[in-house]
């Protein structure tokens, strides 16, 4: 099922003649995925308060590599669109002056093909 294209940090995606865009498919999924952990605080959301994994509130944390593992997987792994088996892979690369890396290869529940994205903050 489609939705409306929204990139983390941007506005809803617009047409030529100002209708929204939509998005399905992979790019749907990683736009669900990064918005499932980039929302500011478990709970964040009144009616679903089991929704997120609250990253930004964890800026100026110190989390081991095995944390921010831990709570990336087990957000990615709420997700109807990520299949359960064979199960994400994750990396967490942490550089000099605090920028972490997380890179995410997962199957989709569908098509069983497998997908890849990074994210870095």
């Amino acid at each position: 099922m489609a939705d409306c294209d929204l990139e983390w940090g941007g506005d809803f995606g617009v047409d030529a003649t100002g209708d929204l865009l939509l998005v399905d498919g992979d790019d749907e999924v990683r736009q669900r995925l990064e918005r499932r952990l980039f929302t500011a605080a478990k709970g964040g959301y009144v009616w679903h308060p089991e929704y997120g994994a609250g990253l930004p509130q964890k800026i100026g944390s110190v989390l081991s590599q095995s944390e921010i593992q831990s709570i990336v997987s087990s957000q990615i792994a709420m997700e109807a669109s990520v299949a359960p088996n064979p199960p994400a892979q994750l990396t967490v690369d942490k550089q000099v002056g605090g920028t972490v890396t997380i890179s995410i290869k997962y199957w989709d529940a569908r098509t069983g093909e497998s997908v890849s994205f990074s994210i870095t903050a």
